[in-house]
Formats: structure tokens, sequence, C-alpha cells
């Protein structure tokens, strides 16, 4: 069962009408747009929540769907000439937090019109978004759906991953911690979207200093996605997840490989690292995936995936952990 079950479709937004909006609007984007269902029998039922949201998200307003779609396409090509850049100097070009800070999760107006709508989208059109959903939905959130309490995401952002978590374990209480302050209204709304009992409470906040407990007590769940490359010490905020989460706990984590981006601060130049630091700071893996950024169809053939981890394709390291 996924998690847009029961959900109601606010609107008659489709993927075939999303698609061809973005091909006419960017038709470089095409060839990505179109292997994802192509290699992906499942491909409709993994991204029907996403795209209901960003219906609802949109109001039915053809011109939202237009200015969410070119706000995906803007973010795109800045990807694409960050990314050219990295591939010559094998380095990512910002290194300071604060100004990234600034220029980007405190920009209101860039974090409302781009960089959340551009996330959201990557979900039903970027091949490494499109596994990061799977793998939460079917492999995450039943591990979860026996368990009650609070959860935690960390760098929760418009809160989709939570708010599906939620909507399938309505017995934990959601939390989430963002630096940017866009983000509580942000996940509000998408809280409203799922119906949720208890919408999640979004406090903003730095979780490398912090991480507040709720009546001191630890998260029995926690999720972090796309957070880690963020930071230029990545470690500290492992650690503190650790500390804050309960024995018993358990962690869905994810972090980009060889990613450029506009706030992308550490490198991570494997999938191996990743899970070396994830075990270093205390954490035990139950379950790994890789998720390249292509429109090759390498899920079921390892010589493929050996050529592209070779080749440094860009990719997102997915991990399912526990205490060790």
């Amino acid at each position: 069962m996924h998690a847009q079950d029961s959900i109601p479709n606010p609107g008659s937004l489709t993927i075939e009408h999303l698609r061809a909006k973005l091909i006419r609007l960017a038709p470089e984007l095409e060839e990505m747009a179109r292997s994802l269902p192509r290699h992906n029998p499942d491909y409709e039922d993994v991204v029907a929540t996403p795209l209901r949201l960003i219906g609802f998200l949109s109001r039915g307003s053809a011109e939202n769907i237009d200015n969410a779609c070119r706000g995906y396409i803007k973010f795109c090509d800045t990807f694409k000439d960050k990314q050219w850049e990295f591939a010559r100097n094998e380095r990512y070009a910002e290194s300071d937090f604060g100004h990234v800070n600034q220029q980007v999760y405190q920009n209101l107006a860039y974090m409302s019109d781009v960089y959340y709508p551009a996330l959201l989208f990557s979900y039903l059109f970027s091949s490494n978004y499109f596994a990061i959903y799977r793998n939460f939905c079917n492999l995450f959130i039943p591990l979860c759906r026996t368990r009650s309490g609070t959860s935690l995401e960390v760098g929760i952002g418009h809160g989709l991953l939570s708010s599906s978590l939620l909507h399938a374990n309505p017995g934990l209480t959601g939390h989430g911690l963002d630096i940017s302050p866009v983000a509580p209204e942000m996940s509000n709304r998408v809280s409203s979207f799922f119906q949720l009992a208890s919408p999640i409470t979004t406090v903003v906040g730095d979780a490398v200093s912090n991480i507040p407990l709720r009546n001191g007590d630890p998260y029995q769940v926690m999720i972090c996605a796309e957070v880690l490359e963020h930071l230029p010490e990545p470690a500290r905020l492992l650690r503190n997840m650790h500390a804050a989460l309960d024995r018993d706990g358990i962690l869905f984590l994810t972090a980009s490989i060889n990613m450029e981006s506009v706030d992308h601060l550490y490198l991570f130049r494997s999938d191996d690292e990743v899970l070396q630091m994830v075990e270093q700071c205390g954490f035990k893996p139950l379950n790994r995936d890789i998720a390249f950024l292509t429109v090759k169809p390498y899920r079921d053939d390892p010589g493929l995936i050996e050529k592209l981890k070779k080749w440094k394709t860009p990719a997102t390291s997915i991990v399912i952990a526990a205490k060790a």
C-alpha cells in the first residue's frame, strides 16, 4: 500500500499534462521525463501522491502550475551549469555555510518560488528523487507502521516524507526542524493536504547546534533526507541525531554523491563514504540503496551500476539505519 491510499485527488492535474508542459517549456528535459515511466512499471503508483500534492499546492491554478514548472526548470539549469563546473574541478564551489544560508535558506522568495517547487517536481521527473520516495514508501513506512511516540524530520522542507509517514501511521506525532523560515508554513500546508489528525509541528532551528527533545524524550523515528551534503561537518549532525533517537528507534537517511548544487558543501564521493560516516556516528545500516541521476535503466544491471560509479555519476545514497 502506498502513501497515496485514501488521499483525495484535489484537481484534475495528470502526469501526462505536467510532463507535456515541462517538455514544452524545456525540451532538453524530455529524455529524463520519459525514461522514468518507461523503465519503472510502478512509476504511476509512486508519483501519484507528489503529483496530487503539486495540484493541491497550486490550488488548481494553471498559472501556479506554470510558475512551479518554471521554478523546477530554473533549478535544473543551475544544476547543469554547476555540475559541469564540478566535473572540471572535482570540488563543490560553495564552502561557507553562512553565505549559503543567507543566499538560499533565508531567501523567502527563492525558497517558495524555486527551491521547494523544484524538490517536489524532482519526485516526478528526477530518477534519484523518484527512488528516494519509492524506498521511503515501500521499505521505510512498513517498518514504522506499528511504532508509536514521536517522529522528527531534520531539514523537513516541504514535509512530504513526514506527512506520508504520519498518514500511514496516525500513532506517531510528527515534528520537523528546519533552518528556513519558509518550512513551517510549507509543511503545515502539506499536512493539510494529507488531512492529518494533528499537523506536523515544525520549528526553525539549527540541528547541528541542537536537536530539541519533546518533554525530554527521544524520538522513535527520524528522517533526514538530502541534508548531510549541505553541511561543512555532517558528522556533527549525525551524532546529534544519534543522541536524540530512541535506543530502539529507526532512521531514514539520504545524502547526495558527486552532485553539485547551489547549496552543497560537503562532497561525498561514493555511497561507501556515506555508510562509513553513518557507522562511525553510531548507527547500524539495515538497508542501503544507491539511486543515480541518469536516464539509463541501471537497477537490474550490476555491470552498469559499477560503470556509473566509476564515471562519478551524480547519485543519492539511501540508508535505513538503527542504533548500533
